[in-house]
């Protein structure tokens, strides 16, 4: 009884609304609270008007009748047409036709759906049901086919008869590393529903209904262009096993660079997302060759840090490449987390001093040079290091450097301040000493300063204390802190600087002024070094402080341009300012194909990066630019299905959809909704024709029981309702039966 009492319900896809039937007693009930009242008159004899009182009685009481049933029915077929009726292929046939379908078949191949449930993977179990789709097609019906991850890619983006030609875009369909995200799919299915001529349109989404594919607004999807063809949507679940995952969410390393035959200190971060314990074995390899191997054990539901050491090859390239991994489960691509270490080589740097004659020693940048050069060779300080006079600014290529210092200078033309703000737009960083060439004037002209000067002091003939305010700050790490404070420095002049509201103040003196200026512009980073690096201001330059500040801002400023490495599938890759805009590129990608580019400025090298590995960029003459490596979407590998209230919340109510989940259960409800078709539009037609019919009998009634004289006796409810006109005849009023 429950079985025929849901294939009833099923034949409407508005169930709710047949409660609406019980208005049908609403005519009923007006019809009983306004029974006909008669008038009594006395007569002297009453044997002919009985006679015709009885037939005139029994006549009235039919018509009557007709007419309340034809206005229950008005009712009736209005909530009908509200619950939305219809009926299968086969019955529409003998109602006179078949209505042919346009199909539109959403395939999710995300990285999600290359999780081995049994013996096969989701995505191989999507294809069986997307193929049991296309056998229950008829041959007029239409088929579009869509795979979709986190963008729609249209195997047939046009509706066609051709199913052949859909099975063979179904068997060719292969899995990706993208993430989950049905928006885009959605909308490529709206635009070819929306262009359907087919009467039935359907939309089949086969996926393993991953929570965060969800993640959209709804109402950006599920709009009035949706609702305007009324499509319906089926999702269709591979299957309903519970997914059991681990994978390597990132690899985090203490240094930003690597040195040849140092010891190398990370963190690996590992995730389970199954409901029960994970016990693994964690793996850190460069190329084949396994340099760490650490146990695990994560608790269900949740993350550990994995610690790990090893020592780099005393032979380094450009980057140290490698990658930690699980020793693997049923979702096989996120169990690696591939990393790129930058080898640590002299940044280049330049120094813009003013422009001085005589000793070199004498010049505003030399202690600067002298800093810069320490720890390296002659060949190697004469390349990375290049001084400059303030007047070789203006048209001195900015680019190759990770860091410009600017040492006292008396002036700034305007093309050298749109210089340099195009150059810290790049991410790049600029460190300011003054000193007394420095104009008051002209530093305010500098717009990217963090801070403008107010005002000179002098200061008294000793060291002044100093305090480090943020040891925490990556320009501070393993020179200063609360075992090593920053030393006093021999100061003798200062400026009172005026902070804008984003400035930081690293280093004050005397517990009140500032001596070391942070801040942002753009991408890029600024810092005021309140003294001058030569001795004019103070004996700094001689100072013990001198020379770790210099190469700490240098090495701070190289791992700004190195800080990103590191991609997700499906992110644009952009280019670092060290691309030389000169050359044609070669981008080689992790299958050893390669991407060629041509000479001119690369903001982005690739729009998407469609694959994990290791990318490398070549430059025709200088060899290689940049490394890179791509991973798997973090939220990939969080395979928790949504839950339907979940996805009620997500789908409007008013738009028509179904949950199947298996094989099996789809070819149950392809056999119980084949070929449906839509009653509601003839149930519409048709109370429109009853309400014409009741109007039409209640007028003709209205006319005949009419009389044409007022004085005459007026009888039956309709005359006065309809005719308006008062009844005039004395005597009193008594209800019929």
């Amino acid at each position: 009884m429950s079985a025929l009492f849901q294939t009833i319900l099923g034949s409407f896809q508005s169930p709710w609304m047949l409660w609406g039937l019980l208005s049908v007693a609403a005519p009923i009930i007006i019809h009983l609270l306004q029974r006909r009242r008669v008038v009594q008159i006395p007569f002297s004899t009453l044997r002919f008007l009985k006679a015709i009182s009885a037939k005139t009685t029994r006549r009235s009481r039919i018509e009557n009748l007709l007419l309340l049933f034809l206005r229950c029915l008005i009712f009736a077929l209005l909530i009908l047409a509200a619950a939305r009726p219809v009926i299968s292929a086969k019955a529409s046939r003998y109602l006179g036709g078949n209505v042919p379908r346009t199909v539109v078949l959403m395939i999710d191949n995300s990285l999600s759906m290359a999780y081995r449930a049994g013996e096969q993977t989701r995505l191989e179990l999507a294809k069986r049901q997307a193929m049991a789709i296309l056998d229950d097609l008829k041959p007029d019906d239409e088929v579009a086919v869509i795979a979709v991850s986190d963008r729609a890619d249209n195997l047939i983006a046009e509706p066609t008869v051709k199913h052949e030609m859909a099975r063979q875009a179904v068997q060719s369909l292969q899995p990706t590393e993208a993430r989950t995200d049905f928006s885009a799919g959605f909308r490529e299915a709206r635009r070819i529903v929306l262009k359907s001529e087919k009467g039935i349109r359907l939309v089949f989404l086969i996926t393993d209904n991953q929570e965060s594919g969800w993640r959209f607004e709804s109402k950006s999807v599920f709009n009035q262009d949706w609702n305007s063809k009324s499509p319906k949507l089926i999702i269709v679940r591979t299957d309903e096993l519970a997914s059991v995952n681990g994978s390597v969410k990132n690899i985090a390393f203490r240094s930003q660079f690597a040195t040849g035959g140092s010891l190398v200190r990370g963190v690996a971060t590992v995730e389970n997302s199954a409901a029960a314990p994970l016990h693994d074995l964690l793996e850190i390899r460069l190329g084949e060759e396994r340099v760490a191997q650490r146990p695990v054990d994560v608790d269900a539901n949740s993350a550990v840090d994995v610690q790990f050491e090893f020592t780099a090859p005393a032979v380094l390239s450009r980057a140290l490449q490698g990658y930690g991994k699980l020793q693997g489960d049923n979702l096989p691509g996120d169990d690696r987390f591939y990393f790129a270490l930058p080898v640590y080589k002299p940044p280049r740097v330049l120094v813009v001093q003013a422009q001085q004659g005589g000793e070199e020693r004498m010049q505003s940048g030399f202690f600067l040079k002298k800093a810069l050069a320490v720890g390296l060779d002659a060949d190697t300080a004469a390349s990375s290091v290049n001084v400059i006079s303030s007047n070789e600014l203006d048209d001195k290529p900015l680019e190759p450097y990770s860091i410009v210092f600017l040492a006292d200078l008396p002036r700034f033309s305007d093309r050298a301040v749109v210089r340099l703000n195009r150059y810290l737009d790049t991410g790049r960083t600029v460190a300011l000493f003054v000193g007394d060439q420095s104009s008051i004037d002209q530093l305010k002209r500098l717009d990217f300063l963090p801070a403008k000067p107010t005002k000179r002091y002098d200061l008294p003939a000793n060291r002044i204390a100093t305090r480090v305010t943020d040891p925490n700050h990556p320009l501070f790490a393993s020179a200063w802190g609360s075992e090593m404070p920053f030393p006093p420095i021999p100061q003798q002049k200062m400026f009172d600087w005026d902070l804008a509201k984003d400035a930081r103040v690293l280093i004050l003196m005397a517990g009140q002024y500032p001596f070391l200026i942070a801040g942002e512009r753009g991408q890029g980073r600024v810092l005021i070094v309140n003294a001058s690096a030569d001795r004019a201001w103070g004996d700094l330059p001689l100072s013990p402080a001198f020379l770790p500040l210099v190469q700490q801002i240098t090495r701070w400023s190289a791992e700004q341009v190195a800080r990103q490495s590191t991609f997700h599938v499906g992110d644009p890759v952009p280019g670092t300012p060290a691309i030389p805009r000169d050359q044609a590129l070669t981008v080689t990608l992790p299958d050893n194909t390669t991407v060629n580019l041509p000479a001119g400025e690369h903001a982005t090298l690739l729009a998407r990066a469609e694959r994990t590995g290791f990318y490398t960029v070549t430059a025709a003459t200088e060899g290689v630019v940049q490394q890179f490596v791509v991973n798997v979407p973090p939220v990939e590998s969080r395979l928790t299905p949504i839950t339907p209230p979940q996805l009620d919340r997500i789908i409007p109510r008013d738009t028509s959809h179904d949950l199947v989940t298996g094989l099996d259960p789809l070819k149950q409800w392809l056999e119980q909704n084949r070929g449906l078709t839509k009653l509601w539009p003839s149930i519409l037609l048709l109370a429109l024709l009853v309400f014409a019919v009741e109007s039409l009998i209640a007028n003709l009634l209205a006319a005949s029981r009419s009389q044409a004289e007022e004085t005459h006796i007026r009888t039956g409810r309709l005359n006065k309702r309809r005719l308006f006109q008062p009844f005039r005849a004395g005597g009193t009023e008594s209800e019929a039966a």
